[in-house]
């Protein structure tokens, strides 16, 4: 009995050593390259891209000499726009956001994957409103790309993860949970709603870069521009439904040889606001004794327009909309765009009165509801 019952025991010891031997033990860490956030940025990577664009910016300055005349003096300047995006499609299409690659010298910007290589991509069309942009690069093979029709059901609380180019860092990746849906904020430009807020890091330069989830899924597009100043913990993007939505008919255009172009200044001043307007050339500038560039001078108004009813009349320079100064009746600037029907805008006016030998100006700001 007891040589069979040492047997037993040897035989169990033996047993247990050899599951021992095959089972890890409780409690080991996951291994780094196994871990699901690790293997989504592997994947999805590749197909983020880093957004160079050279633009113009206007800038505005008051002659103190003048200030109490309203003279408004303004120049162009050439800056470095940087930014994210996200190659959609392996012929080369790349979404971005709006206000990366406004007023891009001719419409062209450079773009660069995490592999090193780079391009020269034009921008098909701009969106100021929805803030987003299509892109065209023209490679000489497939680009590794992202699909951004496989959507992430967006739940509270899940996981997220933001890859871009955080003020000039290539390929940074950052991660947190999605916070709260259909946040409504208000910008410079208007109010923006529907958007997505998370707790992962989201800064200049990340915006137009994706958001995704630990299943490898699009969860939406990046945008800082939403963030306004930098507070810890908060920052939005917009809803990957919206952003595929959007691609798809800027596709379906691009297919048709439709061009995409921006609505002009000129457009927009007359569909809101009911003014005709034209540039200040050298000669009228120095007939109404102002800077060339500083306004534009308003031909007609339409009767029972927005402009008519606050008083506004032909013969006024109109200065600025908001803290936007303007000056040429050219493309449609993305900080103008956001005003849409029933939005109060603030029109700076300057009204030059000559009497006797002496022209006499006089600049104000009148509300306007825009139609």
């Amino acid at each position: 009995m007891r040589a069979r019952t040492g047997f037993r025991r040897r035989s169990a010891l033996g047993c247990l050593a050899i599951l021992l031997g095959f089972c890890p033990p409780l409690g080991r860490a996951e291994a780094p390259a196994d871990e699901p956030a690790v293997q989504v940025v592997q994947k999805v990577l590749p197909a983020v891209a880093n957004i160079n664009a050279e633009r113009v910016v206007r800038r505005q300055m008051r002659d103190p000499f003048d200030l109490f005349f309203g003279r408004y003096y303004s120049y162009s300047e050439r800056v470095r726009s940087l930014g994210s995006g996200v190659v959609v499609a392996p012929g080369g299409f790349v979404i971005t956001c709006a206000h990366v690659v406004e007023r891009a010298v001719n419409r062209a910007v450079k773009v660069s994957l995490s592999q090193g290589s780079d391009w020269q991509a034009k921008v098909l069309f701009e969106d100021p409103v929805q803030d987003l942009a299509l892109l065209k690069v023209e490679a000489s093979k497939p680009l590794p790309w992202f699909d951004i029709q496989r959507l992430s059901p967006n739940l509270l609380g899940q996981t997220v993860i933001v890859l871009g180019n955080p003020v000039g860092y290539q390929n940074s990746v950052s991660k947190g949970i999605l916070s709260a849906k259909g946040r409504a904020i208000e910008t410079g430009e208007g109010r923006i709603e529907g958007l997505l807020q998370t707790d992962a890091a989201i800064n200049p330069g990340n915006s137009g870069g994706p958001l995704v989830d630990l299943a490898g899924t699009f969860v939406g597009l990046s945008s800082a521009k939403f963030s306004g100043e930098a507070i810890e913990g908060i920052g939005f993007a917009i809803p990957g439904d919206r952003v595929l939505a959007w691609y798809r008919k800027a596709r379906e255009n691009s297919q048709d040889g439709r061009k995409g172009e921006s609505a002009t200044l000129a457009d927009f001043l007359l569909k809101r606001f009911g003014i005709v307007a034209q540039e200040l050339t050298e000669d009228l500038a120095a007939s109404f004794r102002v800077a060339p560039g500083s306004g534009l001078l308003i031909g007609s108004v339409e009767r029972g327009s927005p402009a008519a009813t606050v008083g506004i009349q032909a013969g006024m320079i109109l200065a600025a909309i908001g803290n936007f100064p303007l000056s040429d009746l050219g493309e449609l600037p993305p900080e103008l765009a956001r005003i849409g029907a029933g939005t109060k805008a603030a029109l700076t006016i300057t009204l030059v009165e000559q009497r006797g030998p002496i022209l006499f100006q006089r600049t104000q700001t009148v509300e306007v509801v825009a139609r």
